[in-house]
């Protein structure tokens, strides 16, 4: 195990989960940021969001991965998919979990 890997790989997902944590709070706040009047300009916005978050998370997630392959450190590439893929699929269990307790 590359403990150096797996330390870069939490720091990239602990990322990638507080910016999907401020994009979800922004989309549940929404209408008392911005009216509830409907605007054609909203969907363009969303959509605008959703392609934004999709590349940073992305980024954040995958983007060591590609740097190692690019460095013929292939091995290392998918270790640290691996690991970033495993830390979000421990955040996703702690999320359903807390959501259980509040139930």
């Amino acid at each position: 195990m590359n403990r150096d890997l797996l330390l870069k790989a939490l720091r990239n997902t602990t990322g990638a989960a507080l910016y999907i944590f401020l994009v979800s709070q922004l989309m549940a706040n929404g209408s008392a940021l911005f009216g509830k009047e409907d605007n054609s300009l909203m969907p363009f916005v969303l959509l605008l969001l959703f392609s934004l978050s999709a590349a940073v998370v992305g980024g954040l997630i995958f983007g060591q991965s590609l740097i190692l392959f690019f460095e013929n450190k292939k091995k290392e590439s998918v270790q640290a998919a691996v690991y970033s893929v495993s830390w979000l699929g421990i955040y996703t269990l702690l999320g359903i979990f807390i959501l259980m307790m509040l139930k």
